[in-house]
């Protein structure tokens, strides 16, 4: 009888083990599955937050000067979290996302830029994109061109020329129309001041400054449609966004 209830202890107590084995197995594989779940979930949430920041930009009317700030964004995205970044996070991660693509088109619609329908000064192509690089490529393309005359003529300057161009840069003979457009130049450009309207005239160097700054200001007010997102098949984050110029302005 002894020997019996012996047994029957240490049955119990196998019993007991595998009982307590079985509980705590249990608990990790649902405490796994819930830390797995809670990694879906902020993985989930980052995503959301993602292209809720980028695709505020998905509008049917985005003005140029809102492009402008996109593409900048694209382009620091790029460089600090994207697989073709030179830079790090700032917890020193390497993320490796897919880099982001911005493309615009201004839809054959170039001239319309230009304040006397010519061709282009400033905005030379059709078509801009904002691939792969780590910089702002379509503000390199024009940041030289349109800093240098708001060093030369002072930005606040270049936008009240801009503003009074139909009365300044005028194509008449009479000498009191020319001398007042003269005057007026000198009013509203302070760190330039001419003598004669020679040096405003059609063609002259001046005038095609202003007119090429003209163009820059006027992207800024134009109005784009967001026609096309993509996003990425595997991680669902936005990595491309197309606009074409509407033919509309500020």
């Amino acid at each position: 009888m002894e020997n019996a209830s012996q047994a029957l202890l240490i049955a119990g107590g196998v019993l007991i083990a595998l009982l307590v084995i079985g509980l705590l197995v249990w608990m990790f594989t649902n405490l796994s599955g819930f830390q797995q779940q809670e990694g879906v979930q902020v993985t989930s949430s980052q995503i959301a937050k993602f292209n809720n920041e980028y695709g505020s930009y998905a509008k049917d009317d985005l003005r140029g000067s809102d492009l402008y700030t996109l593409l900048n964004k694209v382009a620091d995205y790029n460089r600090r979290q994207s697989s073709v970044g030179t830079g790090n996070t700032d917890t020193g991660e390497d993320i490796n996302y897919q880099p982001m693509t911005v493309k615009f088109n201004l839809a054959g619609k170039a001239k319309q830029f230009t304040v006397d329908n010519e061709t282009p000064r400033l905005l030379t192509k059709n078509e801009y994109v904002q691939d792969k690089s780590t910089t702002n490529t379509f503000a390199e393309t024009i940041s030289t061109t349109v800093t240098a005359l708001e060093n030369k003529y002072s930005k606040d300057s270049l936008n009240k020329l801009v503003d009074n161009v139909t009365n300044i840069f005028i194509d008449d003979d009479r000498e009191a129309f020319q001398n007042a457009a003269v005057e007026r130049f000198n009013n509203l450009c302070t760190k330039v001041q001419i003598t004669d309207f020679n040096q405003i005239k059609d063609g002259s160097k001046i005038r095609e400054e202003v007119y090429t700054y003209y163009e820059y200001v006027q992207f800024k007010r134009a109005h784009f449609k967001c026609d096309n997102v993509s996003y990425n098949t595997k991680t669902g984050r936005i990595t491309e966004m197309d606009y074409s110029f509407t033919g509309d302005f500020e």
